[in-house]
């Protein structure tokens, strides 16, 4: 059965309008709209089907619906400029609405037995169903709770609005045309020339469906890798061909059905096609499709932001991974360290194979000066993060973005510790540092070029004070201290059955705060207490469990979620847009981060 994330009970509801009704002889009614407005989460949808009229449509008892209903968090993801044009164009905003319901009842049951097929919509286009886990998917909404009955019909829950594809048209240009008019497949475009692929997937009498990687996802590879690639037209051809579904045309939508699966590509490879709920994102191979359903008159494409390498062995020049960091010239400092530690010998080795995450000499001087000399005669500390930055085994760089979009986005290096992946607006990142350029090959590995040098997390050891103990001591947290006091949060945060992770302003971060405000806020307990109560997560995170919640909300103990990001020009990490400017400071019952920024808006 499909698990309930959050059941949204409507008994309140019900009774309400029972009590409008205490006058009339006749059975209360409880319509779809009724539900929808008594229940307080679904403002936006009631002033949306109110602005199109399909408010009356779906009061009337005398037919049944299904409405997939998207919450006001929901509909808050599009922005308020968004919503305010749609209410103005009712035309738009009825098309979408109503590709939000099914004619006729449908219950969990009977969607969950859809999965893997696409369905009709009041509106004429399909949606597609599947699951993620226990979680039922509608396209990539995740279904928040199922089976709301009303007297004409089932409403069930999702977290972000679906949208209507794109009507198909009458397309003149066929794929390689359409690509080359688009401008942002140049390198595509030249790889398919020099392969001879691009007069197959110019043939007017196939059908293909395109998975393209964007310049951009071009420019990620290293040179040096394309070059080679271009010297083995067969191996690039090879990687190409991963990209293309023959003789079919899979829109978004059968895209959608087809997660937790994967398709047949023209190379006889089987490609991965996914959901990252988190993101409302289609994936293939582990790459976001950032644009759908661009239709030619011989198929249609899909633009992605990686490219597929998949099982595909990329071509090696006959040098070490350690011969390649010298001679590419922009990794001296790294050279120079694992020539200190003897690690550089390790890494010559052709009889084993790495994957070195490789910070170039302008990540080295990120570092506070002396630093590196430090570290230079400190060959112990030293070699722990060097080992922090290699992972045994060859790894390509579609394999890390998948892991990054994955559940499982911790991975462990070669020192024992963890690395966290994510990957956030097309950048793949290793716990806070950016992946500059990908799969520069060795005959005994794979670099892929970091922007930041990484350090290992801190040791747990033995901690002896609590979060409120710890805070105390220390007389950067005294404004913090006197706002727990005042909000009679102490002994919450004190508690040694219970485990926290605070995100701790700094007095600084309190003085940002206009004074008169601040009184105010500490004036205010309930305020006060939900502000504070914003910082906590009611469970031990560290900083690299953190990184890998790049990009996405996290839950508070205050009930509402804040945002965790990674700067990716600074690398520093943030919570709800505070910098995290110390990381890992461990207590008895939990952890603390030390923010430079109070958290007032989640």
């Amino acid at each position: 059965m499909i698990k309930i994330k959050a059941l949204l009970l409507i008994t309140c509801s019900i009774f309400f309008i029972q009590a409008c009704n205490d006058s009339d002889d006749e059975v209360p009614v409880a319509t779809i709209v009724d539900v929808a407005k008594a229940n307080g989460n679904f403002t936006t949808l009631i002033a949306a089907l109110e602005a199109t009229g399909l408010d009356e449509t779906l009061s009337d008892t005398n037919s049944t619906y299904t409405v997939f209903a998207p919450t006001d968090a929901a509909f808050a993801l599009l922005g308020d400029d968004a919503i305010n044009s749609l209410l103005n164009d009712t035309d738009t905003l009825s098309n979408i609405l109503t590709y939000h319901v099914i004619s006729g009842e449908v219950s969990s049951v009977a969607a969950e037995a859809a999965v893997g097929i696409t369905v009709e919509m009041v509106n004429g286009d399909s949606i597609g169903i599947s699951l993620d886990g226990d979680n039922l998917l509608v396209n990539t909404a995740t279904v928040t709770a199922v089976d709301i009955e009303t007297d004409n019909g089932i409403i069930h829950v999702i977290d972000a609005v679906l949208m209507p594809p794109a009507a198909k048209g009458a397309p003149m240009d066929n794929i390689v045309e359409t690509a080359v008019a688009a401008g942002n497949f140049t390198t595509l475009v030249s790889v398919l020339e020099a392969t001879e692929l691009d007069d197959i997937l110019a043939n007017e009498d196939s059908t293909f469906t395109v998975f393209a990687p964007t310049d951009a996802a071009f420019a990620m590879i290293d040179e040096e890798t394309l070059g080679l690639l271009l010297d083995n037209p067969n191996v690039l051809a090879s990687i190409l061909l991963q990209h293309v579904v023959s003789g079919v045309e899979v829109d978004s939508v059968n895209a959608y059905a087809l997660n937790g699966t994967s398709v047949a590509t023209a190379s006889q490879a089987a490609i991965d096609v996914s959901i990252n709920t988190s993101a409302d994102m289609l994936l293939f191979g582990g790459a976001n499709v950032i644009s759908k359903d661009i239709y030619t008159s011989n198929g249609v494409i899909h633009v992605i932001d990686a490219v597929v390498i998949g099982d595909v062995a990329l071509p090696e020049p006959p040098i070490s991974l350690v011969d390649v960091a010298r001679e590419n010239g922009s990794f001296t400092t790294l050279v120079a360290a694992l020539e200190a530690t003897g690690l550089d010998i390790v890494l010559a080795d052709t009889d084993s194979t790495y994957t070195v995450f490789a910070p170039s000499d302008a990540a080295f001087e990120k570092l506070p000066e002396g630093t590196v000399a430090g570290l230079l005669a400190d060959t112990e500390t030293l070699s722990d993060i060097l080992l922090y930055h290699v992972l045994a085994g060859n790894v390509t760089s579609d394999t890390a973005i998948t892991v990054a979009q994955s559940n499982s986005s911790l991975i462990t290096m070669e020192n024992t510790d963890n690395v966290a992946l994510s990957y956030v607006d097309s950048t793949l990142f290793v716990n806070n540092a950016s992946v500059v350029t990908t799969d520069v090959m060795a005959d005994n590995g794979t670099i892929h070029v970091l922007d930041t040098v990484i350090m290992p997390p801190a040791e747990k050891g033995e901690p002896t004070q609590s979060i409120v103990d710890v805070a105390v001591a220390d007389d950067r947290f005294t404004t913090l201290v006197d706002a727990l006091t005042a909000a009679n949060l102490v002994d919450v945060l004190a508690n040694e059955e219970s485990t926290f992770t605070v995100f701790a302003p700094t007095n600084d971060a309190f003085d940002k705060i206009d004074s008169a405000a601040l009184d105010a806020l500490l004036a205010d307990t309930e305020a006060l207490r939900e502000v504070l109560l914003q910082h906590v997560i009611t469970a031990e995170v560290n900083s690299v469990s953190a990184y890998s919640l790049n990009g996405t909300n996290v839950g508070t103990a205050s009930g509402n979620d804040v945002g965790i990001l990674i700067d990716a020009n600074t690398g520093s990490l943030q919570f709800g847009g505070a910098n995290v400017i110390i990381t890992d400071i461990y207590t008895t019952n939990g952890i603390i981060h030390v923010i430079d920024t109070v958290v007032v808006e989640p």
